[in-house]
């Protein structure tokens, strides 16, 4: 079985979805599951979902290794560390901190690694990171609110962050094939290096590298790699998980929490869609629970009847709006406060009759998968590369959906939190509570 550790609850959709549609039976849980749960039956692939990005390195170690813990003793005999697509995590980084962890436990002498996802448009190149053919340190990530990336070399940024050998494996050696690779790696142990950087461009060069990962104890990287180690590791067999289609359940509600450029751009386009929006603003209400009391005020009083698209409660604003925010309440503080009242929000719109939730952020998904009481779930369809539906096994029977900030197009959140296929253009709604509210 091949056990995966994820470094945020979206990413983590993201690599279960890239396992399920390699052929492994795949279930995810969102935090190491506790005693209570039994072992997976019958699965190829477990992933755990750790909040884990971003917070204090020794933390994120913890965490990781108590997962490592639950993973082996479920039978897992292959280690997948997921990390994003562009290698951002903290200032200090804890991508090389728990790689460290990890390996030492496992003892590990070389770790084959990448961030490609050709599908999500991220390549590496010579040992830089690459976002839709621009270098990262030039694309919209410079600007990121939270994790700018100033930076587009590999090698340099894991060599800030762990005291071990980093080394680059270059595309010609990949493109020559898994011997080669094969090769590299069995030098690499003998001077002494503890990873290896893999360029990677397109999908044929991952599958090189999961046939090479696949016969190793650990491997890392992006949703690329693990869906080209898949496909060198046996499936179950089991078919595939059915379900219904999820746009046919509703009432559905949006919760947008990222900055990002793509999801401020996708916010956009909710709005040219009429879609009714209601900002979360921690500086006018820092308590989260009147703030979170507001924006279900503010749903409640919705008009009643058929509705053309799902309403919004959203967090996201431009990158000076949120450095303001910063300033005034401090940014832990403020991210304390947008979660909590996110997750509140959340519970209270299920507890409305809400059956359709698409969440923006991995933060966001993160507040709201805790707060539901979300702890397991199967993985459905993809709504878009790297974006499944998923269904909860605990919690409310929901369709869920969480993306990553940079995730979709443009017009994504618009189509997945729309009304269902089969639902007329409404006429114009009286005033009034809307179907499903409290009395």
């Amino acid at each position: 079985m091949l056990g995966v550790i994820a470094d945020d609850v979206t990413g983590a959709c993201d690599v279960a979805l890239a396992l399920r549609e390699s052929g492994l039976r795949t279930v995810l849980y969102f935090g190491v599951p506790g005693p209570d749960v039994p072992p997976p039956d019958g699965c190829g692939a477990v992933v755990i979902a750790l909040k884990s990005r971003m917070t204090p390195s020794a933390q994120a170690v913890t965490r990781s290794l108590a997962a490592l813990r639950e993973l082996r003793a479920h039978g897992a005999r292959r280690i997948y560390f997921k990390f994003c697509s562009t290698f951002d995590s903290t200032a200090d980084g804890n991508i090389g901190p728990v790689l460290d962890a990890l390996a030492d436990a496992l003892d590990v002498p070389v770790v084959l690694l990448t961030p490609s996802s050709p599908q999500h448009g991220r390549t590496q190149y010579e040992g830089h990171l690459f976002v839709h053919g621009v270098p990262l340190a030039e694309s919209p990530m410079r600007h990121h609110p939270v994790t700018p990336m100033t930076d587009s070399s590999l090698p340099r940024l894991l060599r800030a962050q762990t005291r071990r050998p980093v080394e680059l494996l270059r595309w010609d050696t990949v493109r020559a094939g898994a011997a080669a690779v094969r090769t590299a790696v069995d030098g690499a142990a003998t001077r002494g290096v503890r990873y290896l950087l893999a360029d990677a461009l397109d999908d044929e060069d991952l599958r090189t590298l999961g046939r090479v990962a696949a016969d190793a104890p650990l491997a890392a990287g992006a949703a690329g790699l693990a869906e080209g180690l898949a496909a060198a590791v046996p499936g179950s067999g089991a078919a595939p998980y059915e379900e219904a289609d999820p746009l046919s359940v509703g009432p559905a509600a949006v919760l947008c929490g990222s900055c990002s450029a793509r999801t401020l751009e996708q916010l956009d386009a909710l709005r040219a869609a009429d879609r009714p929006t209601h900002r979360l603003d921690p500086v006018a209400e820092p308590d989260p629970a009147a703030l979170a009391a507001r924006a279900l005020a503010w749903y409640d009083a919705l008009p009643t009847g058929p509705s053309r698209g799902a309403p919004v409660v959203h967090s996201s604003v431009p990158p000076g709006e949120l450095d303001a925010i910063q300033r005034q309440l401090g940014a832990e503080r403020a991210a304390a406060v947008l979660e909590e009242a996110t997750g509140r929000v959340a519970t209270g719109l299920v507890a409305r009759g809400v059956r359709r939730v698409v969440a923006a952020g991995g933060e966001t998904s993160g507040a709201v998968v805790a707060a539901l009481g979300v702890t397991g779930a199967l993985i459905g369809r993809a709504a878009a590369p790297g974006v499944p539906w998923i269904h909860p096994t605990s919690g409310p029977r929901i369709a869920l959906l969480l993306k990553s900030g940079n995730f979709g197009g443009p017009d994504f959140l618009t189509a997945v939190s729309g009304p269902p296929p089969d639902q007329p253009p409404p006429p114009p709604a009286p005033h009034g509570r809307r179907q499903g509210a409290r009395p």
